[in-house]
């Protein structure tokens, strides 16, 4: 499950006497532009420890140096940089309780995972779970914002992860379109003769195209 929520407090309810660490965050957010979770090595929701590899990118006239990490809350090693992007590794080790009972709340029994994504207005999560733990996630994710989109598919491992979030029918015809070159620029068939090819109506490969192509965007523009 992939769900997309507009925070209506980006420093999560923290308490204006949190000193030091309440500063720090509002620091990071006024010269954050976005950062997204490219690997979650580590969550240990009872220790307060996390450790993840992220996509950090400043808002303009910042670098990554002038976030002053706070030790209360871990380190930021920056591994690669290009342009206003930093891929940074991130170990967090919090010691605030305040911070610790909020990242307990995410203990619900499911598989965090990528896409992760956080701005000032948009916050983006990821998951594996069943059906329960997902709607408890739901629930929890509705208490910070509004909860504008959400995405269920089924988990896979495999290779083609993207193309398992289509229907066998949307998949089949998706690869046979770009076989027979629907996709190519100009086209080297059109609806009509892919639709033929396939022994079905146009409308019906249209269709089936159609909310393929729509599923396959929303899924790599999670975020965005």
């Amino acid at each position: 499950m992939i769900v997309e929520v507009r925070p209506k407090d980006p420093l999560m309810g923290m308490p204006a006497d949190a000193g030091e660490i309440n500063r720090a965050a509002r620091r990071f957010m006024d010269r954050v532009e976005s950062l997204k979770v490219l690997e979650i090595l580590k969550m240990d929701f009872d220790r307060g420890e996390e450790a993840v590899v992220s996509e950090i990118t400043m808002k303009e006239g910042y670098t990554v140096g002038d976030l002053e990490f706070p030790e209360a809350l871990g380190s930021l090693e920056v591994l690669r940089v290009s342009g206003r992007t930093y891929t940074c590794f991130m170990r967090c080790a919090i010691q605030d309780e305040f911070l610790r009972e909020k990242m307990r709340e995410f203990d619900l029994d499911v598989i965090w995972t990528s896409p992760m994504y956080k701005s000032l207005d948009l916050c983006v999560y990821a998951c594996i779970g069943d059906a329960e733990n997902l709607n408890r996630v739901l629930r929890l994710m509705s208490t910070y914002g509004e909860v504008r989109n959400v995405i269920f598919e089924e988990a896979t491992f495999s290779g083609d992860a993207l193309l398992s979030r289509l229907t066998p029918r949307q998949r089949d015809l998706l690869i046979a379109a770009n076989r027979y070159g629907y996709y190519e620029y100009p086209r080297r068939i059109t609806s009509q003769h892919l639709a033929e090819k396939l022994g079905i109506s146009k409308t019906t490969a249209i269709e089936h195209l159609r909310r393929g192509e729509a599923r396959l965007i929303s899924a790599l523009l999670a975020g965005y």
